[in-house]
């Protein structure tokens, strides 16, 4: 007798295997386990990840239940729960923005979930593949959300970089590095630069290529944000 894996915690259900389609689980910054059945809902979650804003999320929350334009009843399982600092509460659904115009089911179903968000005080989001990340902004994303994690914070190494950027501008990084004092490790000021463009504690253009061939592309900066200074 097969044996059917259970979805993780606060999950209604298991993503959907639809044969070529990307899915996975990961770790949210809750250490909560988070599903995703699709390249645009893994984009979404690095977004998630990055706000600040955003205290925690799960996946597949939910299934709400309404009647369609026939009357028929019908079920839908949003994408994500998202609970804000505010306090606030969202559900959030990931589409194709071409399925999103030719399938009238969809619009129906959206709201639905708009009149049930709305009835909670909740809000609702619909996000799609012409409004994700793709691109550089995407690559850069998927890169640093591999440093996004304490670990990778260092106290000495994030002063060093605060000190050297200090009236700088806009500046390539490996000519702040070329500051380097001796005795400093150049692997661990470079885990801790990437911790600090992923939390915001140095900014880098997200829509330009920053990364290229295992190396910092020519084009690349980075700068303190306005009142980032120590």
């Amino acid at each position: 007798m097969s044996m059917k894996r259970k979805p993780p915690t606060d999950n209604v259900r298991r993503v959907i295997s639809l044969g070529n389609n990307f899915r996975g689980v990961t770790t949210n910054k809750r250490d909560r386990l988070v599903q995703f059945e699709s390249e645009q809902e893994r984009k979404l979650i690095l977004l998630l990840e990055r706000d600040p804003s955003v205290v925690d999320y799960v996946s597949q929350p939910e299934t709400l239940i309404f009647s369609d334009g026939k009357g028929r009843q019908r079920r839908y399982t949003p994408d994500f729960q998202v609970w804000r600092v505010n306090g606030k509460i969202e559900l959030h659904e990931v589409t194709v923005q071409s399925r999103r115009e030719s399938h009238e089911s969809l619009h129906e179903r959206e709201a639905a979930a708009q009149l049930i968000c709305q009835e909670r005080g909740w809000q609702y989001v619909v996000h799609t593949d012409q409004t994700l990340p793709s691109d550089w902004e995407y690559a850069s994303l998927d890169f640093l959300s591999a440093f996004r994690t304490q670990c990778y914070a260092d106290i000495e190494s994030a002063n060093w970089w605060l000190e050297k950027l200090k009236g700088r501008g806009q500046i390539h990084p490996k000519l702040v590095l070329s500051q380097l004092e001796p005795g400093m490790k150049v692997n661990v000021l470079i885990t801790s630069l990437y911790y600090m463009l992923w939390h915001g504690e140095i900014e880098m253009n997200w829509r330009q290529p920053f990364f290229w061939q295992g190396d910092f592309h020519l084009g690349a900066s980075i700068w303190l944000p306005e009142g980032g200074e120590r």
